[in-house]
């Protein structure tokens, strides 16, 4: 199941935001291009991971697909230059 998300971002290369939809993935890493400089970007999304909860119910299973952890994203999340 795709679930896509708006978040804003900050170039590293110029001053601007900038919108794009997004879906948090195994991956935890995002390129991204900046629409004003045609920039890429690199977001990681590892420093933003929650701690996940260890509690154990009688009967739960391994879940379907990847573990994926909730993320603490801020308002406007900061790019890096992507390195060739």
């Amino acid at each position: 199941m795709k679930n896509k998300k708006r978040y804003t971002f900050q170039c590293w290369n110029c001053p601007k935001t900038y919108t794009l939809q997004r879906e948090i993935t195994a991956e935890q890493i995002w390129i991204v291009a900046c629409p004003y400089c045609q920039k890429e970007a690199v977001v990681q999304l590892q420093p933003y991971k929650k701690p996940k909860a260890t509690s154990i119910f009688r009967g739960d299973g391994p879940e379907d697909g990847p573990d994926l952890a909730q993320y603490d994203l801020p308002e406007v999340i900061p790019t890096a230059a992507r390195e060739a």
